[in-house]
């Protein structure tokens, strides 16, 4: 009789195992699944501490078109947040100088890439690429700039948005507004704008939830440079009029400036050119 019992349960053991199987473990393996799927992707510690801060200041992220390690250096020191070059070769030169900063305070800034040469930057080491969705798997060097609700639902298991914006945040409100206030949102804007208008314009993106403003072409070797920079930090960090008001410029290479204070709108000779 036992070994009557011991057959009939040997010939049910892999039934019994395929139910256990198919049955109960498998809804755990899918719902593990889901997990794992919905994941978010998360920006490295370094970036993201960088471009978003715990104060809920705004950061300040300087768009660099020509540049020496001299005003590398000066940029740390008037703690910009991180910098981004669509140049290769810029971006590699700002690696190369801010790396020399580790250990230090202010330390290195992030250095991120806008350019189309993602790969060649990634190889060179930067912090960060900045990628439409499509052009890159998630990973935690990713920014993706969205453009659309659509392009952002592609992406949305991501934590690090990039927005380019005009004078007209109607167009972008609810692409920023759709974004979870937790994650990393820059927002791109036009540097040296009339009456300073930019700085009016960050305001109110950081109100929508931006937690970086970035400055179009703020960094592009002329004489304006570094005053510019500490307009944008300072106006940007601080609560302040937007127009002019700096004081100690003295334009020395140690990165501390200061001067007279104005209380009006900034004409940069810069735009003055370009006129």
């Amino acid at each position: 009789m036992r070994l009557i019992q011991s057959t009939i349960l040997l010939l049910l053991t892999p039934t019994i195992l395929g139910f256990l199987t198919q049955g109960t473990a498998r809804p755990r393996y899918e719902h593990r699944m889901a997990e794992v799927v919905s994941e978010q992707v998360r920006l490295s510690d370094h970036v993201a501490s960088a471009l978003k801060k715990p104060s809920k200041t705004l950061a300040v992220v300087l768009d660099v078109i020509s540049i020496d390690e001299s005003r590398s250096m000066q940029l740390r020191k008037l703690k910009a947040n991180a910098l981004v070059t669509s140049d290769i070769e810029v971006a590699k030169l700002c690696l190369n100088e801010q790396a020399t900063a580790k250990g230090n305070f202010p330390g290195p800034c992030p250095v991120l890439y806008t350019g189309s040469d993602f790969q060649e930057a990634r190889a060179a080491g930067v912090d960060s690429v900045v990628v439409s969705p499509g052009d890159c798997e998630p990973g935690a060097d990713v920014i993706y700039r969205v453009k659309s609700l659509e392009e952002l639902r592609r992406v949305s298991n991501h934590d690090a948005f990039w927005v380019d914006v005009d004078n007209d945040l109607s167009t972008v409100q609810p692409v920023i507004e759709a974004i979870p206030k937790s994650v990393v949102v820059l927002a791109s804007l036009k540097s040296m704008q009339e009456n300073n208008n930019e700085i009016n314009l960050a305001r109110e993106l950081k109100s929508l939830g931006v937690s970086a403003i970035v400055f179009q072409k703020a960094v592009v070797g002329d004489g304006e440079d570094l005053e510019y920079a500490s307009f944008a930090v300072d106006s940007s960090t601080k609560k302040k009029s937007s127009t002019f008001n700096m004081t100690g410029l003295t334009g020395s290479t140690n990165g501390h400036f200061g001067g007279v204070a104005s209380t009006q709108p900034k004409t940069w000779l810069r735009v003055i050119r370009e006129m």
